[in-house]
């Protein structure tokens, strides 16, 4: 059984956990069993949806509990959603299923919530935990405590190379851009005010936006954010398959100043990564790791706009002192192959029924 959300809604979660199960599919029988809520506005009638949807994939656990090879793979919600969790892994635990939790979240790990511990103790020793990186699992251990199995696996595993790039040349505008759910918490004023900051200080930046705009307030900012700046900003609208990969193939720069408290490991990260692009990012999650040496990760207690508009000035002068350019892949098909090799086999090393 492969407890989750499933697309639609798209989100990080929804996507990685629906191409997890795709790479399952090919080693295991599989039956999934979709959680996503049917109402899309937070409020009673998309609790009682959510409710629903789980207690139907309950009654499932109990249907199939007599299988011999059975298993139970979920993703562990957060906030109110660890709620539903730990009913899962209480009737999971109950019948005997080998469990296996997949971790995307931060929230719970850079501060000790007593529902997790909750969740924790639902589950119980035998659950294995997925991370998606050596400091979640550290960190994890370190806010509660070292689970007993547990098996790191990157988001980098679904998300595949798709270009060799270039780095940027000399000539020309430096291109940077932030593709997300457009919002404070995703950057959407950090990127504005670096534009803004570029520009008084005669930097040659160019900016592109990509993503969904949902709030009033944000949207009244990137309208007069666009009046403001004219042509050195663009708003490319929501992007999806080969419209995103022309966004990121059109920038040299991914920048993503994200303050959202339960950030972990942004797919957008690693598609720019795979793209080709260069990233300056805040420091959350799994962000340093994923970056490397492929840009700049920015401590968040250092204000973001100065010491990102510093590494642009380095990198500027770096291109005009260079003649030639160098080609470079940040995600390379072994990394890619080899996350892949490891996600399929964290369940059970032979085929089996999920």
């Amino acid at each position: 059984m492969a407890i989750g959300q499933i697309p639609p809604p798209m989100d990080g979660l929804a996507y990685i956990t629906s191409e997890y199960l795709k790479l399952l599919a090919e080693d295991h029988d599989i039956k999934i069993l979709n959680i996503s809520p049917k109402v899309a506005k937070r409020g009673i009638a998309y609790h009682l949806s959510r409710t629903f949807t789980v207690l139907l994939a309950s009654m499932h656990l109990v249907s199939n509990a007599w299988r011999s090879n059975r298993t139970c793979y979920m993703p562990c919600q957060s906030d109110f959603g660890l709620v539903y969790t730990i009913y899962l892994l209480a009737v999971a635990r109950l019948l005997r299923y080998p469990t296996y939790l997949h971790h995307h979240n931060f929230g719970y790990i850079n501060e000790r919530r007593r529902i997790m511990g909750l969740a924790l103790h639902a589950g119980g020793p035998e659950t294995v935990h997925i991370f998606l990186c050596e400091r979640m699992q550290q960190r994890f251990g370190e806010t509660y405590w070292r689970p007993k199995r547990s098996v790191v696996i990157s988001n980098a595993a679904f998300v595949s190379p798709t270009t060799n790039r270039l780095e940027p040349s000399s000539e020309g505008p430096l291109k940077i851009g932030l593709l997300s759910n457009l919002n404070r918490e995703k950057g959407l004023y950090l990127f504005l005010d670096l534009l803004r900051a570029a520009r008084e200080q005669g930097l040659n930046v160019l900016g592109t936006l990509a993503g969904p705009v949902r709030e009033a307030q944000d949207k009244s900012a990137l309208e007069a954010a666009q009046k403001e700046l004219g042509d050195v900003l663009q708003y490319a609208g929501p992007l999806y398959a080969d419209d995103k990969l022309r966004f990121y193939e059109s920038i040299d720069v991914f920048v993503f100043p994200t303050i959202y408290a339960n950030e972990a490991q942004p797919t957008v990260l690693y598609e720019a990564l795979a793209a080709g692009n260069l990233v300056i990012a805040y420091e959350r999650g799994c962000i340093a790791s994923q970056i490397g040496n492929s840009g700049v990760s920015i401590s968040q207690d250092e204000p973001f706009v100065p010491a990102a508009l510093a590494w642009l000035h380095k990198l500027q002068e770096r291109r005009e002192k260079t003649a030639s350019r160098a080609s470079v892949v940040h995600i390379t098909t072994d990394m890619h192959v080899a996350e892949r090799a490891k996600a399929r086999v964290a369940l059970s090393a032979t085929p089996t029924a999920l």
